[in-house]
């Protein structure tokens, strides 16, 4: 079943920078029916990060408001009763793996299970240095703490023993409601080395921003990588984005594919779920609900 999802990413501009908007644009997709709720991570970004970055497409401005996602969405929880909650991406090895347990497990309590992560690693180097985490060896230390989050999320006493961490005889409560089914998935660039990571250890993708005939690609080699290692490829669900444009610039005139056939197209190449970034084509919140009907038509169309 075809699946929509909404970046809240910038909406707060709508409502003059009040993180109430936030809220009510949530509210309003999930009465309306959204699937999947996100927000994007990022800690801090330096000038320098941010200029290289937007010469490769990166949309968003320095003066952006970066809502840390965890504790965002444990707001968003207290006003929608449906729609799952995710970051897109969460770049987990900012976090020790003891408080990234604690973190999700907390608001999977807070949202009544409803919680639905895609993790990731990054790309900025000064992000890591700032929250004194280092940054060699990151896609390491994620693998490490999915193993920990998963021991900790099955209550106590819990063990394990890895590379970077051992403990036995640990307790850290809530346990969340799907215990340590909670839904992780991975945002990785579909590499060999990425696919392999995903089918072993995640529920599944949450493609970059990709064009639907790469996300194509990569559900087929993530299908192939299933029937590789004896998994069932329908259990590794894929989430794909459809396109920014610059921000503050609407999609007419960057020249963007309609929004609708964007998303029509990457459920057509395999997405189970497709999220879309409202900016650039909402001048007011007054056109949400005008946004997101036809992507809902579309959804059910499938």
């Amino acid at each position: 079943m075809a699946r929509l999802g909404l970046s809240l990413m910038g909406v707060d501009e709508l409502y003059g920078g009040r993180f109430a908007g936030i809220l009510e644009v949530a509210a309003l997709a999930d009465r309306m029916g959204v699937d999947l709720l996100v927000l994007p991570d990022h800690v801090a970004m330096s000038e320098r990060a941010h200029r290289e970055r937007v010469a490769i497409g990166f949309p968003y401005p320095l003066s952006v408001n970066w809502f840390e996602p965890v504790t965002a969405l444990a707001a968003v929880a207290t006003v929608t009763h449906r729609a799952r909650l995710g970051a897109n991406v969460l770049i987990a090895p900012l976090r020790p793996a003891a408080l990234l347990a604690k973190q999700l497990a907390t608001l999977d309590v807070i949202c009544d299970g409803r919680l639905d992560v895609g993790l990731g690693a990054g790309w900025q180097e000064e992000e890591y240095r700032v929250t004194e985490r280092p940054f060699r060896g990151r896609f390491g230390v994620l693998e490490e703490q999915v193993a920990v989050c998963r021991a900790l999320w099955a209550g106590g006493p819990s063990a394990h023993r890895g590379q970077r961490l051992e403990f036995t005889d640990l307790y850290s409560l809530p346990v969340p409601p799907q215990g340590p089914a909670l839904r992780l998935s991975f945002g990785f660039h579909p590499t060999p080395r990425a696919i392999e990571r995903i089918v072993r250890l995640g529920v599944g993708w949450w493609a970059p921003l990709l064009p639907s005939g790469e996300v194509r690609r990569a559900v087929a080699a993530i299908r192939a990588e299933c029937g590789r290692v004896g998994r069932d490829p329908s259990s590794v669900t894929v989430t794909a984005a459809t396109t920014l444009v610059a921000h503050g610039q609407t999609a007419a005139e960057a020249g963007a594919m309609p929004v609708v056939e964007e998303a029509t197209a990457l459920w057509d190449a395999g997405a189970d779920c497709v999220i879309v970034h409202p900016l650039a084509f909402v001048r007011s919140p007054d056109d949400l609900p005008g946004f997101l009907q036809p992507l809902l038509e579309a959804r059910d169309a499938q």
